[in-house]
């Protein structure tokens, strides 16, 4: 197969072309940085597939790919990209598959296994259709979803326990490692004695196990002698990859706020606010103090830009998240002042009075 990788960043398309290569299935990988250059290539080397990234100042990846299939020929499309907003219209455009950066080798051998079956002898004629996404959320309350044909809907889960929901949601924090069950037996059901806590554990692990074989996305809990852990595979988890996109973030610029301010509503309430789980607290406060520093980055560049009431819009999300967050206060009375607003300013003093004095 010969394939195109198309990113206005050099360095990203050098270390795809380099995995790609690693792979070792493509007979060709050209690179682009320039994506008109990519599109007249195209027209003259017919590439079996194109990595297209989909945030390119010039021409979007998205538009990218519609000029590519407009004349109905065989190209393969899959989307990079660093944030997952553009999934059901990349989708709609019957991608191969959409990938998340950072792209990590095992990832990127699933996509170009599915670019191998839609060339099969045998396979659909036409556009191919995209496998499943599966996700799942933790912002605010435990949520599983599926991306398909372009169409994002939530999986209905019924717990047979809120104990079952809150032992899942602790195993999913803790994904991939071992936690003892002594550690789940304290953590939920503390002062139980040890029979009937092991009881209640092996109980509950049945339940989720048996819900899990209900669900379309796979994932298992395995036993060993430490303890107990969640398996999950080809899902993605909401707030890992806010962090993984949050660690990428470019700095702040003219050019590139937009991601910023992207990630900024991603983000849609606290970890887990829903339940109130103990346990919880601290990564709350940690993934809170995250959000709570790009806001504030934001605002501020925004008021440098002039763009002072966008600045109050994020302002004002904030404080409808955490409305006790002291230096966001602030911030709204200097912007209301500077807007005019008077009286949303001496409303705004009023609370931040109420919150040094506690």
């Amino acid at each position: 197969m010969h394939a195109f990788v198309v990113d206005d960043e050099l360095l990203a398309c050098r270390q795809l072309k380099h995995i790609l290569q690693e792979i070792g299935i493509f007979q060709s990988i050209d690179t682009f940085t320039d994506p008109e250059k990519a599109l007249d290539q195209a027209k003259l080397l017919k590439p079996d597939v194109v990595f297209l990234d989909i945030e390119m100042p010039e021409i979007s990846g998205i538009e990218l790919a519609e000029l590519l299939q407009a004349d109905d020929g065989p190209i393969q499309i899959v989307f990079t990209t660093a944030y997952d907003e553009f999934a059901i219209k990349a989708f709609e455009l019957n991608a191969i598959d959409y990938l998340l950066k950072p792209i990590l080798k095992p990832r990127l051998e699933k996509a170009v296994t599915r670019l191998i079956k839609n060339r099969a002898p045998g396979a659909a004629s036409g556009h191919p259709q995209p496998e499943a996404h599966f996700g799942i959320e933790c912002f605010d309350s435990l949520k599983f979803y599926k991306i398909e044909k372009g169409t994002k809907s939530y999986i209905p889960v019924k717990w047979r326990t809120s104990r079952a929901r809150e032992l899942y949601a602790y195993l999913l924090k803790e994904h991939g490692r071992f936690v003892s069950k002594e550690r789940l037996i304290d953590l939920l059901w503390p002062g139980m004695d040890d029979a009937r806590g092991t009881a209640q554990l092996y109980t509950t692990i049945y339940q989720i196990r048996k819900l899990m074989e209900k669900l379309p996305l796979k994932q298992r809990i395995i036993k060993n002698d430490i303890g107990y852990s969640l398996s999950v595979s080809e899902a993605d988890i909401d707030i890992e990859q806010w962090q993984v996109n949050l660690n990428h973030l470019p700095p702040i610029t003219p050019s590139s706020y937009q991601k910023h301010m992207t990630l900024f509503h991603a983000y849609k309430n606290h970890y887990f606010n829903e339940y109130g789980y103990l346990w919880a607290e601290a990564e709350r406060v940690r993934l809170l103090q995250l959000w709570l520093e790009l806001a504030n980055s934001l605002a501020e560049f925004l008021i440098q830009e002039g763009k002072k009431m966008d600045a109050l819009n994020v302002c004002q999300q904030v404080a409808r998240l955490e409305p006790d967050d002291a230096r966001n206060l602030k911030l709204m009375i200097r912007l209301y002042n500077e807007t005019g607003n008077v009286d949303g300013a001496i409303r705004v003093y009023e609370r931040y009075k109420e919150v040094k004095d506690t």
